[in-house]
């Protein structure tokens, strides 16, 4: 398996604080099946910033420590960067990573509301082919509250990331049906486990793909998959469409 969105790097932001807590992390992770891993701390968030080169010089150190104690597990750059006004300019100084080096960068909105700047946002990355992908949707009130919005985000290009654990409760009973009805009515691009820890923000990235396999069936599961692998790959990942109806691939 393959996870988009984790906070494995030890010492950057609110996940594993030593080296040693990140390992055990990284066992873990292989011990669920997870084989490749897109580190993605947080940045721009006002708790943490965390810039290009300080992420990928925590990736190459980090995939040292990896193979030094026979982890086989596989650690590439990203960050979850969250919406700020000043996103574009940074992007061109080159402070911010997309995910694996490819064309999706993955972004997190505010929890209490959207910024009257995200539609103009959206059409700058878009114009420089770069397609973002929201993480945990499920998390913003606005969305929340207003599922049309991010219906007509997606029409528009826009990929969802919604978080594993989201789907098994951790986040409350609410935000499970949200997960649960939004999937049934629209489908998503990704399920990640935004990991952070061993306890209650751990890889749940099997077991989530196991409820939803039970809900949704295997077809829904391997599509998923798939579009983890084009992210890693750095290929077009398919739009998702209402329930019924047919997928399409995503040009630009």
């Amino acid at each position: 398996m393959i996870e988009i969105h984790s906070h494995i790097l030890p010492g950057l932001d609110d996940g594993p604080a030593t080296s040693e807590e990140a390992l055990l992390l990284a066992q873990s992770a292989v011990d669920a099946g997870i084989t490749k891993i897109i580190a993605t701390p947080h940045h721009l968030n006002e708790s943490y910033d965390n810039p290009r080169h300080e992420v990928e010089e925590a990736v190459r150190h980090f995939n040292v420590l990896l193979q030094e104690c026979d982890i086989p597990l596989q650690i590439r750059s990203g960050q979850e960067i969250r919406l700020h006004p000043r996103l574009m300019e940074l992007w061109m100084n080159e402070e911010l990573l997309t995910l694996a080096s490819s064309k999706y960068m993955l972004l997190e909105l505010p929890y209490h509301e959207i910024p009257a700047y995200f539609g103009d946002l959206l059409h700058e990355l878009r114009i420089r082919n770069i397609i973002p992908i929201i993480a945990h949707p499920e998390r913003n009130a606005v969305l929340l509250r207003e599922p049309d919005r991010l219906r007509q985000y997606m029409r528009d290009g826009v990929l969802c990331q919604i978080t594993a654990q989201s789907f098994l409760g951790l986040f409350g009973r609410k935000v499970q049906k949200w997960c649960f009805h939004f999937c049934k009515q629209n489908g998503f691009h990704f399920i990640s486990s935004d990991a952070h820890d061993l306890k209650q923000r751990n890889f749940a990235l099997k077991a989530a793909y196991e409820r939803i396999e039970e809900r949704f069936g295997t077809e829904m599961v391997n599509q998923l998959q798939i579009n983890a692998r084009r992210v890693w790959d750095d290929r077009l990942v398919e739009l998702a469409e209402p329930a019924n109806t047919r997928r399409r691939l995503l040009l630009w």
